[in-house]
């Protein structure tokens, strides 16, 4: 019998085999003219599309907006992991963790905390700065570059 943490770990991994056809299908939908290219910048770009289309925390989080929510984190992730050498990973074996059974980015060099991209993309929509994953990911890059 798998046990639950299996199971778990299993969707994950089917999740990541995913990555490649979601994230294709997610660009193509999305306005040609965000250039969604992995780029840092592209963050800028995705976090204004998104509080154009999100008034609130409340509404990205609306079970109608959970395959979108699914991609934007995806992509966001995806721009950590390949600008910054980062691999993804779920944490299943302590509950307390606040990163429990979520997808984050881990970059290897121990110097960068653990990167959550889906808090990222519903923090981004409270705080409404419009540049607020940007400066994120510039943080950690800035952290790599010192060390």
């Amino acid at each position: 019998m798998v046990n639950d943490h299996e199971a778990k770990n299993d969707l994950f991994q089917y999740w990541l085999m995913e990555m490649g056809d979601i994230l294709d299908r997610f660009i193509e939908k999305m306005p040609k003219e965000l250039e969604l290219d992995f780029s840092p910048e592209s963050l800028l770009r995705i976090e204004g599309w998104i509080l154009e289309n999100y008034a609130t925390v409340g509404d990205i989080l609306k079970e109608s907006e959970k395959s979108l929510l699914d991609s934007l984190a995806r992509y966001v992730g995806e721009v950590y992991r390949r600008n910054l050498n980062g691999k993804w990973k779920l944490y299943l074996d302590d509950p307390d963790n606040v990163f429990y059974e979520l997808p984050v980015i881990i970059v290897p060099n121990g110097k960068v905390p653990v990167i959550c991209p889906l808090t990222e993309v519903t923090a981004s929509v409270d705080r409404r700065k419009g540049d607020y994953i940007y400066n994120l990911f510039q943080k950690k890059l800035k952290r790599i570059s010192q060390h």
